[in-house]
């Protein structure tokens, strides 16, 4: 069974920084596969519902009735093993079935911090590390009818578990959960001028630009484990770019989260054929925030 691209790029944080290696480019559609699931809440303490609303895209457009079998994975995994995910998340004893449909809503489960997170493990193993943003995730397993079984990571919200009792009082009262980031409409990026997106003539290149309002990246308290202070932090933003025709410059672009602007440009070349193209952008924060949406794009002479 191979994993998806999105197996090894979590819903996440861990897809801000994220640099698939898996195949060839991503960015053009040629069969149908999930291309993102946001959660809603973003971030929440194990146990609590979560909506899971996913993005599956083929040749054809966006999939909106997709039958996808959801589960839980709660199977650690070992500090040897390379993969975003434990191997027994490939198997079928390790899950917690959360549904079937283009989306769900299920509580994540309630050990995910011993499972995942900062917590004891049973049998004494050592607990997982956070991201760079101080994160935890739960492995999600999406099996998409017809297609390559894909992993996604939710964020959950986990104690600290190394801090002294004050340290750990102070994070608990300044940190916000993570909330989903928000994307403009996409634009035509025209010599530094932003105009609605339109036809594009047969074999052109156009910049496109992706945007969000400025309180999407958010700001964040950060526990630093090393100087055992709460700090702050701001998230970076990621932007996947896909498409059923036509080429991208790149797969992804974004901003540094030292870097306040608040877009991202990316250019398309249209193809040298006469039709509709569907066009699908994700935005990811770097804890695991996501938002999506898609355009159809009339290529004509």
């Amino acid at each position: 069974m191979r994993h998806s691209r999105e197996a090894v790029c979590a819903l996440a944080a861990t897809v801000a920084t994220c640099v698939p290696t898996l195949g060839p480019s991503d960015s053009l559609l040629t069969s149908t596969r999930i291309l993102a699931i946001r959660a809603d809440p973003a971030e929440a303490v194990p146990g609590t519902r979560i909506t899971w609303t996913s993005l599956v895209a083929s040749q054809a457009g966006t999939e909106g009735g997709a039958s996808i079998a959801w589960s839980f994975c709660n199977a650690p995994k070992p500090l040897t093993d390379d993969n975003v995910v434990s191997d027994a998340c490939l198997g079928s004893s390790a899950f917690v079935a959360a549904g079937v449909g283009p989306s769900t809503t299920a509580p994540t489960p309630s050990q995910g911090c011993s499972m995942f997170g900062p917590n004891a493990k049973a049998g004494g193993d050592r607990p997982s590390d956070p991201d760079s943003t101080g994160g935890y995730y739960q492995p999600v397993r999406a099996i998409l009818a017809g297609a390559d079984t894909s992993f996604f990571l939710a964020r959950i919200r986990c104690d600290l578990a190394t801090a002294d009792a004050d340290t750990a009082r102070a994070f608990a009262a300044a940190y916000q959960p993570n909330q989903n980031p928000e994307l403009l409409p996409l634009t035509e990026s025209l010599g530094g001028s932003s105009t609605p997106l339109t036809a594009v003539p047969i074999g052109e290149r156009i910049v496109l630009r992706a945007s969000w309002p400025p309180s999407a990246a958010e700001s964040f308290a950060y526990f630093d484990p090393a100087l055992q202070t709460v700090t702050t932090q701001r998230e970076s933003m990621q932007v996947a770019w896909y498409s059923s025709g036509g080429a991208f410059d790149t797969e992804s672009t974004g901003r540094a989260s030292t870097d306040e602007t608040t877009s991202t440009d990316n250019g398309w070349t249209a193809p040298n054929v006469a039709g509709t193209v569907h066009i699908w952008i994700v935005l990811r924060d770097s804890r695991g925030g996501v938002d999506f949406t898609a355009y159809d794009l009339a290529v004509g002479d």
